[in-house]
């Protein structure tokens, strides 16, 4: 079984798969984008130019600037290392489900990766924006105007989830923590029940 689960910038998204019990392996789609660029350092370089590496792997840093003032250069990063990420991620799918545990595919952009399809349950955590707001100005060191900005490049995220097949279940992150820790557990109890019926 393959649950996604997916929810805008400092919706608590990561908090959220932190919850989940050990019956489940999380697959972080952010740390795999770093694994990412090094496994496709050559085909970033001959993209990108050599001032992207700094001892011999590919600098975030420096790459980051180059990629997201430039919508093009993005999309290309994206068809360079998007491929790489949903294999690596479906194989640790199979591994997951080869020990018996259910894989969440933890990914902010899940629809545009085209995971969708793969799950069998979607996850989207919604926080209203006074909070995120708060959370990223606190977390991140960004100014409101940098997060508008953040949240408008990210509108279409959970936004063709009802018109799928798949069943969407939303948890709401008002800020109240215990709330947050309850609705999770029932979800993943739902799913424990549904798996060994």
């Amino acid at each position: 079984m393959i649950i996604g689960l997916t929810g805008k910038s400092c919706s608590g998204k990561d908090y959220v798969a932190h919850l989940f019990g050990e019956e489940f392996v999380v697959i972080d789609e952010d740390k795999l984008g770093h694994v990412a660029l090094d496994n496709n350092r050559e085909k970033l370089v001959a993209a990108f130019g050599d001032s992207i590496i700094t001892d011999g792997k590919v600098d975030r840093k420096k790459l980051g600037p180059i990629v997201f003032s430039d919508k093009e250069k993005l999309e290309k990063l994206n068809s360079i290392s998007h491929p790489w990420m949903v294999a690596e991620t479906l194989r640790l799918c199979r591994e997951a489900e080869s020990e018996g545990k259910i894989a969440v595919i933890n990914a902010a952009i899940l629809e545009k990766m085209g995971f969708v399809p793969y799950c069998n349950e979607v996850v989207l955590v919604s926080s209203p924006y006074s909070e995120r707001l708060k959370r990223a100005v606190m977390r991140d060191k960004i100014t409101p105007e940098a997060f508008e900005k953040r949240d408008e490049n990210q509108k279409d995220i959970g936004s063709t989830l009802s018109k799928g097949s798949v069943k969407v279940t939303n948890i709401i992150n008002d800020g109240d923590k215990e709330s947050l820790s309850r609705q999770v557990k029932e979800y993943c109890d739902s799913i424990l029940g549904k798996r060994s019926q």
